[in-house]
């Protein structure tokens, strides 16, 4: 039964069903990858519109890095600084926004081209998977603090 499942939901992720029930309740908008500068690691931004129940981004991969880590600000001692967390909230029929200076993708060790686009797979907790694609582009060199 799993394979029968695990069929159906590869074939909704490639487009070639209409949407259904077990279609993934997470739409992807405005994606982008901003390449970092020298060794510096890249950054993805992306607004995700959850149609559903409330869920948790937990994680993200892609052939184009060796690795994808969830990030975010904090304030500490008055200092703004980045730390690696465990997942993001992604609550029921809402918003989450992972943007400049908030939550955020970091990526390590980028294998791509710079004009080609690049697909990566967020994985949620409800065990929906949302590949999105985006062209990375060079970062400004006024970066803050990244």
């Amino acid at each position: 039964m799993k394979h029968v499942i695990l069929a159906f939901v590869l074939l909704v992720f490639s487009g070639a069903m209409a949407r259904a029930d077990m279609a993934p309740s997470v739409m992807a908008m405005q994606p982008q990858i901003k390449l970092g500068i020298g060794a510096r690691p890249a950054v993805m931004f992306v607004h995700l519109h959850n149609k559903g129940a409330a869920t948790r981004l937990i994680g993200a991969k892609s052939d184009a890095f060796e690795r994808i880590e969830l990030h975010t600000h904090e304030m500490n001692g008055g200092m703004m600084r980045m730390v690696a967390v465990t997942d993001f909230a992604v609550p029921a029929n809402g918003m989450l926004h992972l943007k400049p200076g908030g939550h955020h993708l970091m990526m390590f060790g980028f294998r791509g081209a710079a004009s080609q686009a690049v697909s990566v797979t967020l994985s949620f907790a409800n065990g929906d998977e949302l590949t999105v694609e985006a062209v990375p582009s060079a970062r400004a060199k006024t970066h803050h603090g990244h």
